[in-house]
């Protein structure tokens, strides 16, 4: 688990839980919604991913990879939103969000864990691919390539500003719709991806519902996965830790505008 040792003052003066996170991010709205599904007090740090806040000096000595969300508990920095969801979920077991059997337990975790798995080649690459976005200026590449240990995701984001390929594209669909019909087979017959209530697993999916949906991914084939999501939308920490941080315009309106964003800024941002 990703718990970071720190020497920096700065974050280690912070009391309390500090979440270092941004809008629309499906990994930020996972992390929000457990810490207010669990009744929890936390301090709200919104980072600018358009204005790559995430690269500053700052952003960086909490989380040197330079990804949101991060969680700084008492000076302790914590990274990678599924880590995250098991810390918090350790810490603070009340509300208990994992089934009791060991086999339940056992498939949470292979859902947690493959919501990182698919993340970058699948989730981010569908994203980024079908709308033309990128969230690095060509010229962040080179600082971006020093500072980040992940090389992968430096080739990605240089993949975003050249653009993906088709085979990229049909690769990540192609992996989406292999989850999604696995998901769509437990789901038509099950409230919950495991067990019989609401679980990590539950909260590391639904936000990758929010996000694909707003960006066209065709749920159409798989009809019980946006019920599903949509019954969980009526909870109150969903509506605090989701539904309120999502932008104020139509879906129809928000893609066009968020790849003329992206196209601006792959083309006149030096």
């Amino acid at each position: 688990m990703p718990i970071l040792n720190t020497n920096e003052s700065e974050v280690l003066k912070l009391k309390g839980l500090h979440l270092y996170h941004a809008n629309i991010s499906n990994c930020s709205m996972r992390v929000r919604w457990l810490l207010d599904e669990k009744g929890l007090s936390w301090t709200s740090h919104e980072v600018n991913l358009g204005r790559q806040e995430n690269l500053e000096d700052w952003y960086l000595k909490i989380n040197p990879k330079g990804l949101v969300p991060a969680l700084v508990d008492n000076g302790v920095p914590v990274t990678e939103s599924n880590d995250i969801l098991f810390y918090l979920e350790k810490k603070f077991p009340q509300p208990y969000f994992t089934p009791e059997g060991q086999t339940e337990q056992e498939a949470m975790n292979d859902w947690v864990d493959l919501a990182t798995k698919i993340h970058m080649k699948a989730i981010k690459t569908y994203v980024y691919g079908t709308m033309g976005a990128a969230t690095k200026k060509r010229s962040d590449m080179a600082r971006y390539a020093e500072i980040e240990p992940d090389k992968e995701l430096v080739k990605f984001h240089q993949k975003a500003l050249d653009g993906f390929s088709r085979e990229d594209l049909e690769a990540a669909v192609d992996l989406l719709k292999s989850v999604f019909a696995r998901m769509e087979a437990r789901l038509k017959d099950h409230e919950y991806l495991v067990g019989d209530r609401m679980s990590l697993a539950d909260i590391a999916w639904v936000p990758q519902h929010v996000l694909l949906s707003r960006v066209g991914f065709d749920f159409s084939p798989y009809p019980s996965i946006p019920a599903w999501a949509e019954r969980f939308s009526r909870r109150p920490a969903y509506k605090t830790a989701i539904t309120d941080w999502l932008p104020k315009i139509p879906m129809w309106l928000m893609v066009p505008v968020m790849k003329l964003a992206s196209w601006w800024r792959g083309h006149f941002t030096s």
